[in-house]
């Protein structure tokens, strides 16, 4: 058995923490927001790209704070909007990647977006074939997010230079966060749009992000030096670890086995 470390019991912990924080709304409505550099009253259906962490759709996330950090950063300092939403969840079907493990969301990140370099997008390819979960009946799908700077990270672990611990406490030490994607027809349907306002540029999310980013950038050296200069090999469960049999994930401890 590949057990959890520490690191990743601690996030484990957090994460199912801030799930619990998670308030419904009421009669099974949820409060969603959009951060964007300008207001979306009415999302359109297949209006996005293609290459985005789980397709085409629109992403949102439950949290407001994590909304007004989303704008400011994708928005522009004249025009930092947040889109407030109200989802109603009846009758739609939820995939939430974390009951499936990080292969899965790595696996779908992978299919959607693809990797740069040859010997990742080869490897990612096989691990889409084995833990891929199929998303073609779900009308929306909950997961952590990526951006294109910390697609890194997963073509890092493709390429066998960290394993899925380490993924996972990146992408939490990034404050990424999880979103809310609006995957089908119907669940666009069930989105009502309630208002936007303008967030206040705020200096301090660039800097906190640019600093994250430094961080987990080196990391990412010193990962390779190690790889490179020292031989060092990556413990647990790396890409190739994962593919030479279907590991089973079992949700309720957080590992593989």
């Amino acid at each position: 058995n590949i057990m959890i470390d520490n690191s990743r019991r601690d996030i484990m912990e957090q994460t199912n923490r801030s799930r619990r924080s998670v308030t419904m709304y009421h009669n099974n409505k949820v409060l969603i927001y959009h951060g964007s550099d300008h207001v979306i009253r009415t999302p359109v259906y297949c209006g996005g790209k293609d290459d985005n962490d789980y397709g085409n759709g629109f992403y949102t996330t439950e949290y407001e704070e994590r909304a007004k950090s989303w704008a400011a950063l994708n928005g522009n300092p004249s025009s930092s909007i947040v889109n407030k939403y109200e989802l109603d969840l009846e009758n739609l079907r939820i995939l939430d990647l974390a009951e499936f493990g990080v292969l899965a969301w790595i696996a779908e990140v992978v299919y959607n977006r693809g990797m740069i370099q040859e010997p990742a997008e080869i490897l990612g390819r096989r691990i889409v074939e084995m833990y891929k979960v199929d998303t073609s009946s779900y009308d929306i799908i909950k997961g952590y997010r990526a951006d294109d700077s910390y697609t890194q990270v997963i073509e890092a672990f493709l390429l066998n230079q960290i394993n899925i611990a380490e993924v996972e406490r990146l992408f939490y030490k990034g404050s990424l966060g999880n979103q809310i994607f609006l995957k089908s027809e119907k669940a666009f349907h069930q989105i009502h749009w309630l208002e936007s306002y303008e967030t206040a540029y705020d200096i301090q999310y660039a800097e906190e992000d640019l600093r994250i980013r430094r961080e987990v950038n080196k990391f990412m050296q010193g990962r390779m030096r190690a790889i490179l200069m020292d031989g060092y090999t990556v413990p647990g469960v790396t890409a190739r670890y994962a593919v030479q049999k279907k590991l089973n994930y079992h949700k309720e401890t957080d590992y593989y086995e």
